[in-house]
């Protein structure tokens, strides 16, 4: 491209794109955005900044320009999302309810950034699984972390317990005969102890059971503590998954719809874009 056809291009593109904002046309503000993003290779978000030369006003403005109108498409496209007027998209309104993430506007999706938002499509896909029995696994799941510790100090107590003093063997005749012969050729021997199994003393396993004790009295608390944490998390998620399939036939679905949260969304401009030319 020569400099006078970069030029022209350039001209162009800001002339359609003025008219595209004096005309408030979101579907072609859009398709500016993502056809400098593609032609520049630069990232959705950094394009809009580019295009108003880096002005946090001009970009604001289009921010919440745009916003209004995806924020209005979410609303109606996933019916069992709230989504707030600052972009703040929650899921259902039911107590308890959570936030599922954040619109990203000129990606046109939804960012989750914190752990808690991360982990609710994985506990919709395990809850898909086994619906009847998701909370006991997770109580499950839960116990043995919990009580990891116990159970290795309860095993090393029982090792202990089932030790016994060993018991002396009957010689037999060829034995004591060898043994008369080794005392006559080696006498010194008979000064050196025999070895015994090692036994464990009492101070041992008292001090192991109150470690054992003390493990158990503290996962005890903890379990109880979690418990009930647990319980309102997979009474929450069986919310969730409820929304969800009253509106698909699957998680998996539910996932494919948010995948493709840009495309159905730019169709849905075009569309609009077309009727309102016709």
């Amino acid at each position: 491209m020569t400099i006078q056809s970069s030029l022209t291009y350039q001209k162009q593109f800001f002339n359609d794109f003025s008219d595209a904002w004096d005309k408030r046309s979101t579907y072609r503000l859009y398709k500016g955005i993502d056809t400098t993003a593609e032609n520049l290779r630069l990232e959705l978000a950094e394009t809009p900044g580019y295009i108003l030369a880096y002005d946090k006003t001009g970009e604001n403005e289009l921010h919440d320009f745009l916003q209004a109108d995806l924020i209005k498409f979410l609303r109606g496209h996933i019916p069992f999302f709230e989504v707030a007027d600052n972009g703040q998209v929650f899921f259902g309104d039911w107590f308890h309810r959570r936030e599922f993430g954040r619109l990203n506007v000129f990606t046109r999706s939804i960012d989750q950034v914190t752990e808690s938002q991360r982990t609710i499509l994985p506990q919709l896909e395990a809850f898909s699984e086994d619906p009847d029995h998701y909370l006991d696994l997770q109580l499950e799941a839960m116990r043995k972390h919990v009580y990891a510790e116990v159970n290795t100090l309860s095993n090393q107590l029982e090792s202990l317990e089932a030790e016994a003093p060993a018991q002396p063997t009957r010689q037999n005749p060829t034995s004591s005969f060898r043994g008369l012969i080794k005392n006559f050729i080696d006498p010194d021997d008979d000064d050196k102890p025999a070895p015994t199994p090692r036994r464990a003393s009492a101070p041992d396993q008292s001090k192991l059971r109150s470690r054992f004790d003390a493990a158990k009295a503290e996962a005890d608390s903890e379990f109880d503590a979690k418990k009930r944490q647990i319980q309102v998390a997979a009474a929450i998620t069986r919310y969730e998954y409820q929304a969800v399939m009253n509106t698909y036939s699957s998680v998996a679905q539910f996932e494919n719809i948010l995948t493709s949260l840009r495309d159905d969304f730019m169709r849905a401009l075009e569309l609009k874009e077309e009727q309102a030319n016709a």
